[in-house]
């Protein structure tokens, strides 16, 4: 009997044991890769699409499912993330804002002894500029009163992010069904002036004004095009000059810059109410087709396409030179608007570290997330570029991918334009230009009188 009950178990625990196998073939439990899912968050809404088309191409390399979540706006996001890692449940991976120092470090891998140099060297060169402690940071931080206990634990070198996309400022936005409309050719000006002329036939034929900014913003307009334009004209030493109050505004190297905007007001080609326009109203307005022409940065393609247009009715290009510059055609060095960390504590760290890897570093994945994300990757595509979209591919032509005229000038202007107060009578003369309040000579005597007075005072 007891030989009989045990035979009994034993088949019991034999067919227990087939059911099991079976159930786990039908659930694909038999292929641990393929069972394996990540988790991500992002708070972009409009990098949803483009981080599933990588990931699905990093399921049908390895098997491996990622799992995206998108929690907005940004303040929703952080403090969820905060929230997550007070609990210990952060996702596998972190889409967050390209920074160090930003007390996330507490949560997530430090990557420096993770990547090696042939993915760092892959991306474009100031990719990780803002990602890596540096020296300066350290010392700072250290110095700080107000600087988190994270901040004071890092060290020169560490990074907690690979760099995801990068973008600019320097971009001009047509409305191709205006143009077309217009009778003109949907093509980038080769010129400043070109670029007025086309402003103006949209408007003799079709009534709409030819250009919108944020203009609300004083600064803007210098930030986004006019020192692009300064730069072309001069070469970054000619702008430099100009910082280190080595020129004057007035002078006739100069002045043209300042006419250029002159042109724009005096012509009516700028939209009316512009100087009540911050940039989310340039960008709607814009949207709405109340301008031909709107003036953003690489980022603004998103937004635009939230806002319902479709990128088949857009065309881009970089801020033309003036006729005459030294510099033909503009370039800027992008910077990186967004990176990827791994959970610290996730159970699946390597796959984790892994498919930020491929996302960063494989041409195929890095060309699927930028067209379906419309930002620019932050790898350097080399020939693949041919791959993005055309209204990414002009974005990315005009970024440098070793530094140029602006990284040369940058230094005086991270320097002086906020520190010499010229610059924001400037600003603010400009809007009385918009107005027609001011002409393009007196805006510039102005500064220039501002300036002398501030260098006799010792300011």
């Amino acid at each position: 009997m007891k030989k009989r009950a045990g035979m009994i178990v034993t088949l019991i625990t034999v067919f227990s044991l087939i059911v099991s196998a079976c159930g786990d073939a039908q659930s694909g439990g038999t292929e641990p890769k393929a069972s394996k899912e990540l988790t991500m968050w992002t708070w972009k809404v409009a990098y949803t699409p483009g981080i599933e088309a990588a990931a699905k191409l990093y399921e049908e390399k390895t098997g491996i499912k990622v799992k995206l979540e998108t929690f907005t706006p940004d303040d929703t996001y952080r403090q969820k993330f905060q929230a997550a890692a007070n609990s210990k449940n952060l996702p596998d991976i972190v889409n967050w804002w390209a920074t160090a120092g930003d007390s996330i470090e507490n949560s997530v891998l430090e990557l420096s002894g993770e990547v090696d140099d042939d993915l760092l060297n892959s991306y474009y060169s100031a990719a990780m500029d803002p990602i890596i402690v540096t020296q300066s940071q350290v010392d700072s931080w250290k110095e700080d009163k107000n600087a988190t206990t994270i901040q004071k634990s890092l060290k020169t070198g560490q990074f907690y992010g690979l760099p995801l996309d990068i973008g600019g400022f320097f971009t001009f936005y047509g409305n191709k069904k205006l143009i077309e409309e217009a009778g003109l050719t949907a093509e980038a000006p080769k010129t400043w002036e070109e670029f007025v002329t086309m402003m103006e036939t949209v408007k003799e034929k079709t009534g709409t004004p030819g250009l919108v900014f944020g203009a609300k913003l004083p600064d803007l307009w210098e930030n986004w095009a006019g020192s692009a334009l300064s730069i072309m004209l001069n070469e970054p030493q000619g702008y430099i000059d100009l910082l280190e109050r080595k020129s004057k505004l007035s002078d006739p190297s100069n002045l043209p810059v300042v006419k250029a905007m002159e042109t724009l007001a005096n012509k009516d080609l700028l939209m009316p109410g512009i100087l009540s326009t911050d940039i989310d109203g340039a960008d709607q307005a814009f949207a709405a087709g109340k301008a031909a022409f709107d003036l953003g940065g690489s980022f603004t393609m998103s937004t635009l396409l939230a806002m319902g247009m479709s990128p088949d009715d857009i065309f881009t290009f970089p801020v033309p030179p003036l006729e005459g510059s030294k510099i033909n055609s503009w370039t800027t060095d992008p910077f990186t608007l967004t990176m990827l960390s791994v959970n610290k504590d996730s159970q699946n760290k390597a796959e984790a570290l892994d498919f930020i890897k491929f996302l960063t570093g494989d041409p195929d994945a890095a060309v699927a997330f930028a067209n379906a994300a419309y930002t620019v990757p932050a790898l350097n595509l080399g020939d693949r570029a041919n791959d993005l979209d055309p209204n990414l591919k002009s974005i990315s032509d005009a970024f440098a991918a070793e530094p140029g005229p602006y990284s040369q000038a940058s230094p005086a202007i991270n320097t002086y334009r906020g520190k010499h107060k010229e610059w924001e009578v400037y600003a603010q003369s400009m809007q009385s230009m918009i107005e027609k309040k001011m002409t393009a000579e007196q805006v510039a005597k102005k500064f220039d009188d501002t300036m002398e007075s501030l260098k006799a005072s010792g300011n």
